[in-house]
């Protein structure tokens, strides 16, 4: 798009978006019909009008792959749905969501190319489908960027943003830009045929943001940092809340609203009202050990809290239109964060974090203290999608029906590290593009036997043509398209 066409589109895009804005503060209120100018016939085939969203979700040191595969006759088969496939035991809270998840298995992601060090290794081909280099920060566009890349061409708002928990200060040998990060930015060349290329070179990993209020004040405390975080830090002072700044305006708004449009407007304002009690409640700096501040919160009943905020702020994001493109860590790798409030997990061993769990090496005890803790994750990952569920989009239905969820890990198997034979959870449907409720299973081939494996490489390049991206290719072994999501 020229620099002509660009600003045309940027100009749409700002008549049928509204801002409340006083005293610092900025609200991006979501899509609303009421303030839109007349439409074209065509417009309900606007992208623009019609936004498809992508968030990529990832929980660390993988699962018990043995009890990480769906249940049923249908298994082993290439492709079932319905009744023919069940949520396997990890999943078991999930059974009001298996209709509107995808479950992919037997994909491969730099096994063949396998070095020590599998954390890092593993986060820094998570998106990229790239093989890292110890050395210095070398990779390629992660397939976030490229999608959010895409949106931009018909939406004003954040580019994308980039979440997690914690930062983890140590590795294993890969540097911590790959295991503190999962989105990057690289070279992307434009072909004269519309197509796209992703070279492997100098990347920039994008940090992620782990405050929930440093989030919220990013959201909804304006796009200035310097005058946001004044005003942000004024109103705490005063103990005044976003709302009470910008709701008098918002009153003269809703005059103009239609019904459907004013109950939206209502719907912001409570989340908004919702998330700075939560985040006033719980997640001062108090939470944070002075011994070790870089491991984050210890206190996991706040870090089950933190990890709610998170989801909470993440749809309203969302929702509100603010971004359409969202990665999130829920925690790093290698992380030594206690989990022994969890029911199972009550650290024989010494085992109370997931990493450790996962180096159970067949004991029976440590398995199941591992098992718990996968488990745990689970449930948060599906509260989050069932938030994205029962979240009202601008067509009246699902949030989670025009976007989609990625979900997984940075290893497959927790106790064998490895890269093959993955699974990845799809949540949404992306608008209709995506047939929901079944299991995909591709041949995970046998050791050395790649010629007819597919890989996250092949999977993204799928993923990319739902977005409307046209890649020539994607990271080190993404060659073709595969068929997973109908």
């Amino acid at each position: 798009m020229d620099k002509t066409r660009r600003k045309l589109a940027e100009a749409r895009l700002r008549s049928r978006r509204r801002f409340l804005q006083t005293a610092g503060v900025t609200i991006t209120l979501p899509l609303l019909p009421s303030l839109m100018w007349e439409r074209r016939a065509s417009a309900q085939t606007d992208a623009c009008d019609k936004p498809k969203r992508f968030v990529a979700y990832m929980f660390g040191n993988g699962v018990h792959k043995a009890e990480f595969k769906p249940a049923g006759s249908g298994s082993t088969a290439f492709n079932v749905s319905g009744d023919d496939w069940q949520l396997p035991a990890p999943l078991r809270t999930w059974e009001d969501l298996k209709s509107d998840i995808v479950f992919v298995s037997g994909l491969e992601n730099m096994e063949r190319r396998r070095e020590a060090g599998d954390h890092g290794l593993g986060c820094g081909a998570l998106l990229t489908a790239r093989m890292p280099t110890r050395e210095k920060p070398r990779s390629s566009m992660s397939v976030d960027q490229a999608i959010a890349d895409k949106i931009q061409e018909c939406h004003s708002g954040v580019h994308s943003l980039q979440l997690g928990t914690h930062s983890v200060g140590y590795h294993d040998g890969w540097g911590t830009f790959y295991t503190q990060n999962i989105s990057w930015r690289g070279e992307v060349i434009r072909n004269a045929d519309g197509t796209v290329t992703f070279p492997h070179g100098d990347a920039t990993p994008l940090g992620k943001e782990n405050d929930p209020r440093a989030v919220f004040d990013r959201l909804f405390a304006g796009y200035d940092p310097n005058e946001s975080e004044a005003e942000a830090a004024r109103r705490r002072a005063l103990r005044k809340s976003v709302l009470d700044t910008i709701v008098p305006h918002g009153d003269s708004l809703r005059n103009r609203l239609s019904v459907e449009d004013r109950a939206k407007l209502d719907e912001l304002f409570t989340g908004i009202r919702s998330l700075e009690l939560e985040i006033e409640a719980g997640h001062g700096a108090n939470c944070m050990p002075p011994e070790q501040p870089r491991m984050g919160l210890t206190n996991n009943d706040a870090f089950r809290d933190q990890l709610n905020t998170m989801h909470d702020l993440m749809v309203v994001a969302l929702q509100c239109d603010i971004t359409r493109v969202i990665t999130f860590m829920q925690t790093d790798p290698i992380s030594d964060r206690n989990f022994s409030y969890i029911p199972g997990v009550n650290g024989a061993g010494g085992v109370t974090s997931d990493h450790a769990g996962s180096h159970h090496s067949g004991d029976p005890a440590m398995i199941e203290q591992y098992r718990a803790m996968v488990n745990w994750k689970m449930e948060q990952i599906g509260s989050f999608i069932r938030k994205m569920k029962e979240a009202t989009d601008i067509d009246g239905g699902p949030l989670l029906d025009n976007s989609l969820v990625w979900v997984g890990s940075e290893i497959g198997d927790g106790d064998a590290h490895d890269h093959q034979d993955l699974s990845v959870i799809t949540a949404g449907k992306l608008g209709g593009l995506v047939t929901t409720d079944r299991h995909v299973r591709f041949p995970p081939g046998g050791w050395r036997d790649y010629d007819k494996v597919k890989t996250y490489g092949d999977f993204y390049l799928t993923l990319l043509d739902l977005f409307g991206v046209q890649a020539t290719g994607f990271g080190d072994d993404g060659v073709e398209a595969i068929t997973w999501h109908r």
